[in-house]
């Protein structure tokens, strides 16, 4: 009994938490030391009050904490239950390309003719066999999508090639042609996050809308599109609205193939409004973004429509170059820090291709349930509907997140997975989380965020170094998201600061 008054007076002097009878009791006197099983007690308790949080009393927490260097369950809620991770899917994803292809692994595109080149002429079609790489975009060409593209100009004109008179032939033919995730819901196809994969991808296969408001409340905005210009057809009724007033933008897909139709209005303001689309026929927006920064650079293309195929003929082509991605390692850190899911769903496919011969999802499932059972988690204890989350055919549990985490925490590939998640008050999907506190710049986790869905799964140090690993996920609420960050938060601080020296 007595130190059952001693682990509530502690509460109560040092979280500030209100606990029944903790004014009116007269406490027995405690040492000033506290044990290092009473400090693993307070944890669970001040960890049970705050994953109590009464705006999830209808909802549901699967939580699994666990200490890496002593193999220690620190705390645990339906740990094996099956939940939606959203984003926590990418985890998965993630470590099996890393584990199988490795952090050096590079995409290899290349630049062929059927023709020959004379007399300033490429006589015959320029082909580009891809093979799915993801980083011909802004984030890893210094801010300019067009800038490899630029640079297969020059290499062009090097070569003494001032037109083309064949096709601009993409050959797409490495992945299959279902290009969207099994269970995407159609409302979020048209937005640049759901944007579909393939062989040949340009600028993260999604456009920017820029709408610019009227110099007068009541009239029409103006809108533009970038970086291929002219590329959809848009039918868009916006209209400004009041300065300070909400922006509302409903974006959808128009009849024709690349068209969209906007509606909503934007408030009186000089500041664009921006909203990411995706593409329907990635390997033709490649294409055409290919023909136009060719034309730009001086390269005549006029006669030289561009056109796609699934079977070049491999055996006429000569191969003019090659161009390597950069490696895994630095693939990952946009797959993981800003969640991109794109990435996700390219390197799925690119695991079937590379481990299987075939670049379909089914396959890359395949070689993800062949890993995951490499660390004991077998199949059918888990639903792994698509590579990025998005899907909310997706169900793992609590359990097999920290598996994943604690099997990573001892392979040789760590240091690559653990600098590619996102890091608490510094980058990424949490960098505005945890700042100010002990979890600042030392919680690497990520996070899973779709409607009444908030995953966190990662890393912590405690005040006496000792690496956990966790995974917390809500499903099912409706308070808003923030409030489930906030559970996570307070959870990680408590556990950045938990100490089992005496103090």
């Amino acid at each position: 009994m007595k130190k059952r008054s001693a682990l509530v007076l502690v509460i109560c002097l040092t979280c500030g938490w209100p606990v029944a009878g903790c004014a009116a009791r007269q406490p027995a006197r405690v040492s000033a030391s506290v044990t290092a099983a009473d400090s693993r007690a307070l944890l669970r308790l001040d960890l049970e009050r705050i994953f109590a949080d009464t705006n999830f009393a209808a909802a549901q927490w699967g939580v699994e904490i666990v200490s890496l260097d002593r193999g220690e369950i620190l705390y645990e809620i339906n740990p094996g239950r099956l939940y939606m991770p959203a984003s926590n899917n990418k985890v998965l994803t993630a470590v099996s390309a890393l584990l199988r292809l490795g952090p050096e692994f590079r995409y290899q595109t290349r630049v062929a003719t059927d023709g020959e080149i004379g007399d300033g002429l490429l006589r015959g079609n320029l082909v580009i066999v891809g093979s799915g790489d993801p980083s011909n975009a802004a984030r890893f060409l210094e801010k300019d999508p067009f800038r490899m593209f630029k640079d297969w100009a020059s290499r062009l004109a090097q070569m003494g090639v001032r037109a083309i008179e064949g096709n601009i032939i993409g050959d797409d033919g490495a992945f299959e042609e279902t290009i969207l995730g099994s269970g995407w819901e159609w409302d979020d196809l048209a937005y640049g996050y759901a944007a579909p994969v393939s062989a040949l991808q340009f600028n993260e296969n999604l456009a920017t809308i820029e709408i610019y408001p009227a110099a007068v409340v009541g009239e029409n905005a103006t809108v533009k599109q970038f970086p291929v210009e002219d590329y959809f057809a848009i039918d868009a009724e916006i209209a400004t609205g009041e300065a300070g007033s909400d922006s509302r933008i409903d974006v959808e897909r128009g009849e024709g193939r690349e068209s969209l139709v906007l509606r909503g209005t934007v408030p009186l303001r000089k500041e664009a409004f921006r909203q990411t689309v995706a593409v329907r026929a990635p390997s033709e927006y490649y294409l055409r973004a290919l023909r136009q920064t060719l034309a730009a650079q001086g390269i005549d293309v006029s006669h030289a429509p561009v056109k796609t195929t699934r079977a070049a003929d491999n055996k006429s082509l000569n191969v003019l170059w090659s161009h390597s991605s950069p490696t895994l390692a630095e693939i990952l850190k946009p797959l993981l820090k800003v969640s991109q899911n794109l990435y996700a769903e390219t390197l799925a496919r690119t695991l079937g291709l590379v481990e299987r011969g075939e670049g379909s999802f089914a396959k890359g499932r395949e070689v993800v349930e062949e890993v995951l059972r490499g660390m004991a988690i077998e199949s059918g204890t888990y639903a792994y509907a698509d590579g990025s989350g998005l899907s909310r055919h997706n169900l793992v549990s609590a359990d097999l997140m920290v598996r994943i985490l604690r099997y990573m925490y001892r392979h040789r590939f760590f240091p690559q997975f653990y600098e590619s998640l996102p890091i608490a008050g510094v980058d990424g999907t949490i960098s505005g989380r945890m700042r100010g506190t002990r979890a600042e710049n030392n919680v690497h986790a990520k996070t899973g965020s779709i409607a009444y869905v908030r995953a966190l799964s990662g890393y912590v140090r405690t005040a006496d170094g000792e690496m956990l690993a966790f995974s917390m996920i809500a499903n099912n609420f409706l308070v808003s998201s923030r409030a489930a960050e906030y559970v996570q938060d307070a959870a990680l601080e408590r556990l950045a600061n938990f100490s089992r020296e005496k103090r």
